[in-house]
């Protein structure tokens, strides 16, 4: 635990830290939205290839998160553990990203090779940054509640990051395509990759970390291990998140197929997107308020009630409006922001929970652990989504058979419902009820730590 840290951050340490989720943002949305479209539609790959690409790419790439969360945890700079890697980790990554939008001369094989290589590497390089940086969650306040309020700056920079995105990508292609798509997917990368890596500079200099009294003696890989193996908190955390993710996933890559071959109507899909977006800015400060009043695990299982109603609607009605279909879209957001930020909300309480059962904290590790995780989890979202698009009988740039549509509408029910119900059904397990974070955190202040048992029945929700 923090040696002499005030729980409570300043507005403007809160704002320049969680900025760095305005860089993030105008990578990750770029890469869950349009990716799948831009090898299906732009380059020309088969559903079924685009989705192993994005599968194997999320699978390779997810061990790289616990192995930077060891690294990291283990590094001693003057400037702290962490953030030498937002400072120094900009630009490749930057770069990588702009690697991932270049059509090469290649084709066959070759092409496919080349776009699985520059995959894997953006998700390395994403990986350097993003896991150091969300640890920091953990090592700038322990309390929960500060926690989520920047849970909550977070999802706005996010937000409003995922607006600019939602908006510009479609325009801005066409703009510096010049009827050329993948020179124009290439030229937004460039420009979104020039304004991210500005940023993190400036999210390293807002904030200093916190000295600890384990900052003098790193943990080995080993007692990571055991840290998190007793961490039950944790594990449920990461599997009824995962689960859903895996789910939900097939929601946001169905918007731009959805309206450009059933709704025959490809340019209100950035409406949707827009609006999407949009409706994170006063959910971030609705799902602080909710975890508050009614606890973080009701605050889940509300917002899979929320998401499960929607589909319910959705699989009844045949939806033939655009602007209804921009309902339904931004409707199940309310869902999906909110699993999203209470993800980010309860994973670093399950650190002081580790550390409670195990006296071991290791903040980066865990959150590298689970990063690992969601990447193979969306790794599986997108995989199974591409693999029964192609099965369902979709092929890119011409019309789809009634068949097809009504495949594509199945596949965005029955997955992300799926995804709700098993999610939820292991969050009913989660320990850390109402009050019991606190009461660990006091304990772990005073150094007083009552054998675990002591309170495994404390705090309801």
């Amino acid at each position: 635990m923090a040696a002499a840290t005030s729980d409570r951050l300043s507005l403007t340490r809160k704002a320049g830290f969680t900025l760095a989720d305005f860089a993030c943002n105008l990578y990750w949305p770029s890469l869950t939205i349009f990716l799948l479209y831009y090898y299906t539609d732009v380059i020309g790959i088969s559903a079924a290839a685009a989705g192993l690409i994005y599968m194997i790419a999320s699978i390779v790439d997810a061990p790289m998160d616990p192995l930077v969360g060891v690294i990291s945890d283990r590094t001693r700079t003057r400037w702290g553990r962490y953030r030498p890697y937002i400072l120094f980790g900009a630009a490749p990554l930057g770069l990588a990203f702009v690697l991932l939008y270049y059509r090469p001369p290649l084709v066959g094989v070759g092409l496919l090779v080349w776009l699985l290589a520059a995959h894997i590497i953006f998700r390395a390089g994403y990986t350097l940054v993003t896991i150091p940086y969300t640890a920091l969650t953990a090592r700038l306040t322990p309390s929960s509640s500060e926690r989520s309020a920047i849970t909550g700056f977070r999802q706005v920079w996010g937000t409003l990051a995922g607006m600019v995105v939602a908006v510009s990508v479609l325009p801005l292609v066409k703009a510096f395509g010049a009827g050329e798509a993948a020179r124009g997917f290439f030229w937004v990368a460039v420009l979104f990759a020039c304004i991210a890596t500005a940023i993190f500079p400036i999210v390293f200099l807002s904030i200093r970390e916190p000295r600890t009294a384990d900052d003098t003696r790193p943990l080995s890989a080993i007692d990571c291990l055991r840290s998190l193996s007793r961490n039950r908190a944790f594990w449920i955390v990461i599997v009824g998140s995962t689960v859903s993710v895996a789910g939900t996933t097939a929601l946001g890559k169905s918007v731009l197929y959805y309206f450009q071959y059933d709704l025959h109507d490809a340019a209100s899909a950035r409406w949707a997107l827009l609006a999407m977006a949009a409706i994170g800015l006063p959910l971030a400060p609705a799902w602080v308020f909710a975890t508050r009043a009614i606890g973080k695990r009701a605050c889940w299982f509300s917002a899979t009630a929320i998401g499960l109603v929607g589909l319910a609607i959705f699989a009844l009605v045949d939806v033939k409006s655009v602007g209804m279909m921009i309902v339904f879209f931004t409707y199940v957001q309310v869902c999906l922001s909110g699993l999203n930020f209470l993800f980010w909300s309860m994973l670093p309480d399950t650190v002081e929970y580790g550390e409670w059962r195990t006296g071991l904290r290791a903040e980066s590790f865990l959150f590298g652990f689970a990063q690992f995780f969601l990447k193979v989890a969306v790794g599986i979202g997108v995989g199974a989504f591409g693999v029964a698009f192609g099965l369902v009988g979709y092929h890119a740039n011409v019309t789809q058979s009634p068949q097809t549509l009504h495949g594509l509408k199945m596949i965005m029910v029955a997955f992300p419902a799926t995804g709700l119900v098993l999610g939820a059904a292991v969050m009913a397990f989660y320990p850390l009820g109402r009050g019991m974070h606190e009461t660990i955190v006091r304990e772990l202040e005073g150094r007083v730590l009552e054998p675990p048992e002591a309170l495994s029945a404390g705090g309801i929700d």
